[in-house]
């Protein structure tokens, strides 16, 4: 089992798509997520993906995701992933 950890003092519209998101990402490659968590990027990105290898499929399948989670809700454009793998943390 995983540990999982969802902390939300008022739920706001991004908190409700990375709540899509990561349903999607557990979909799509659960045995490679480690971790996704807003985060305020000193370059615009404001989620934050981690995964066990950073491969293409991988982050192909992650915007694959972020695509349908923003069409889902939108909203295009709003999630601005930040892809690392375990070991760049």
């Amino acid at each position: 089992m995983m540990p999982l950890k969802i902390v939300v003092s008022e739920a706001e519209p991004m908190d409700i798509m990375l709540a899509q998101l990561f349903l999607k990402l557990m979909q799509r490659i659960n045995n490679d997520i480690v971790l996704v968590e807003s985060i305020d990027g000193w370059d615009g990105t404001n989620v934050r993906i981690v995964v066990k290898k950073k491969e293409e499929e991988i982050i192909e399948k992650i915007f694959d995701s972020i695509e349908e989670v923003e069409r889902q809700y939108s909203s295009p454009g709003t999630i601005i992933p930040q892809i690392v793998s375990q070991d760049e943390i």
